[in-house]
């Protein structure tokens, strides 16, 4: 159930796949999703609204990111692969990640109050943290999708988990949730974030089950 890992802490090197050299970094991951996406588009048309949401999200994100260390921003159709580095010191990046989540959940909030409700962005951001492979503005390699399975988690998962929180105490939209690497820097470098564990889960492709938290700031708890 531990996923950390020293390794995570090594500075960015290369390795060689055939004549390819890719680097290879530690990095905080973010899955950023828009709840109801397709919803959205499908009732007010993709071109007409989800497409100006869509990039109105990448745009703050980028705003946000530049203050954070935002190191690669990828479309996912309905949200972005983020991440962050930082270079004097790995596991910062996941406090940076964690701040930049904050900030945009907090932009989020004041932007809706004005939007129509079919301008509203509503979103889930997942973090995790470890070695990725870099490559021209994407990201491989299982940390990222362990970032995507536990983007994946919600409300609805918590019948299957083992030791769940109560189904109101998770968020159906604008929420934080981590994996342990991350829970484990917050716990070390920001004490006064709350941490809520969620319970333990079967995450698709990886063995064994994953505690996951909730995590949340001043403004949030």
């Amino acid at each position: 159930m531990n996923t950390r890992s020293r390794s995570a802490r090594r500075p960015p090197e290369a390795i060689h796949v055939g004549n390819v050299e890719i680097e290879v970094a530690s990095e905080a991951i973010a899955v950023i999703d828009i709840v109801q996406a397709t919803a959205t588009s499908d009732l007010f048309g993709w071109y007409a609204v989800g497409r100006a949401l869509v990039r109105e999200l990448r745009q703050l994100i980028q705003d946000i990111g530049g203050n954070y260390g935002l190191s690669c921003v990828k479309s996912t159709g309905d949200g972005f692969l983020v991440t962050y580095r930082h270079r004097e010191s790995a596991e910062v990046a996941g406090v940076d990640a964690v701040n930049a989540s904050f900030e945009l959940l907090r932009r989020l909030t004041a932007r809706n109050v004005a939007a129509p409700e079919e301008r509203q962005i509503a979103v889930r951001v997942a973090l995790h943290f470890g070695e990725v492979d870099i490559l021209p503005n994407d990201r491989e390699g299982p940390n990222v999708s362990y970032a995507f399975r536990v983007e994946a988690v919600s409300r609805g998962s918590l019948p299957q988990a083992l030791n769940p929180i109560e189904p109101q105490r998770f968020p159906l939209h604008n929420y934080l949730i981590c994996s342990e690497r991350i829970s484990d820097v917050v716990s070390r470098r920001k004490p006064n974030w709350p941490l809520t564990s969620c319970g333990l889960f079967k995450l698709k492709g990886f063995s064994g089950w994953w505690e996951l938290f909730l995590v949340s700031d001043e403004i949030h708890a």
